[in-house]
């Protein structure tokens, strides 16, 4: 075996790609993702508080994956009239979920004490296309009075990766032509590669493990983070076909 060249792509799943605002004593609910709006409902911070048509958003790029998981916790305040009161979840800009709450379902924690206080966790699974790396997700009120009266907040955000890929490039920084292995643990004879590669995109928690006999001195090689520009390593042979 000390003469084979292989990619093998250790995939550990799911990864979570991202969170904020996780927690009372969380200090990235104060930064600018979503909003750099935040409330304190009885020592919990959400961001918010949010009414009318306020929406808030937030753009995921340069993201590795076919299938994804969102999560987040809504907090509903005050008081909310099913069919006039909503809120959505949005999918680039698509619709994925309306939802509401009754105007006392809950209990009163903050804010008015005429109406209580109810918190719910929310959770979605998506697929993007093959050769997506990009998304935006987006929660969006439609609500008809203040917001000292009827209002949401939002936190707890969560994205996984639960089909995670990895991105080969033919040029330095993700430039080039792009070669993408996704989904499962793999292994690939050189043979099958497109393409002398430079650079990898690679997704916290996953392994890619490199070998030629050509270089350094034959030992396999594991890269668990972005490689920029791998000069110093290329397989000698590819197939300019494939």
């Amino acid at each position: 075996m000390s003469n084979v060249s292989f990619i093998k792509i250790l995939f550990f799943y799911p990864t979570l790609y991202y969170q904020n605002c996780m927690d009372a004593q969380s200090g990235d609910c104060f930064n600018n993702d979503w909003s750099n709006r935040v409330t304190n409902c009885a020592g919990n911070l959400f961001k918010g508080r949010f009414s009318h048509s306020d929406q808030i958003s937030f753009q995921f790029n340069n993201i590795l994956g076919l299938k994804f998981r969102f999560s987040f916790m809504v907090g509903k305040f005050d008081s909310w009239d099913p069919g006039d009161n909503y809120l959505q979840v949005l999918l680039d800009d698509a619709v994925i979920d309306t939802f509401t709450y009754g105007p006392y379902q809950g209990t009163s924690k903050c804010f008015n004490s005429d109406y209580p206080e109810y918190y719910d966790s929310k959770s979605y699974v998506f697929n993007l296309p093959i050769g997506r790396n990009s998304l935006k997700l987006t929660l969006k009120g439609s609500f008809d009075e203040d917001i000292d009266n009827e209002s949401w907040g939002a936190k707890k955000f969560t994205l996984e990766i639960l089909e995670p890929c990895v991105e080969f490039y033919s040029d330095c920084n993700f430039q080039g032509d792009v070669w993408r292995i996704c989904n499962g643990n793999q292994t690939s004879q050189v043979r099958n590669i497109p393409f002398e590669f430079k650079s990898i995109l690679i997704v916290n928690g996953i392994q890619v493990k490199l070998r030629d006999p050509k270089y350094h001195g034959g030992q396999t090689q594991t890269y668990t983070s972005n490689q920029y520009c791998l000069s110093s390593y290329q397989f000698p042979k590819y197939h300019q076909n494939a």
